[in-house]
């Protein structure tokens, strides 16, 4: 059985949350869309919210 491909949105969010966790900065999304680079940018938000919270070192 074939897996089904993630959303490009649901993938780029992702993206996002694992740049912020490894510390880079939000300058460095990787796309031009602007809905596609909010996705990553809310990706990023929310692992920076999650840091300040003690979630992650």
């Amino acid at each position: 059985m074939k897996r089904q491909k993630r959303d490009r949105f649901e993938r780029a969010h992702h993206k996002g949350f694992t740049a912020a966790i490894n510390g880079k900065s939000s300058e460095d999304c990787p796309f031009n869309g602007f809905s596609i680079r909010e996705q990553w940018l809310g990706g990023w938000r929310e692992a920076r919210a999650e840091m300040s919270r003690g979630y992650f070192t």
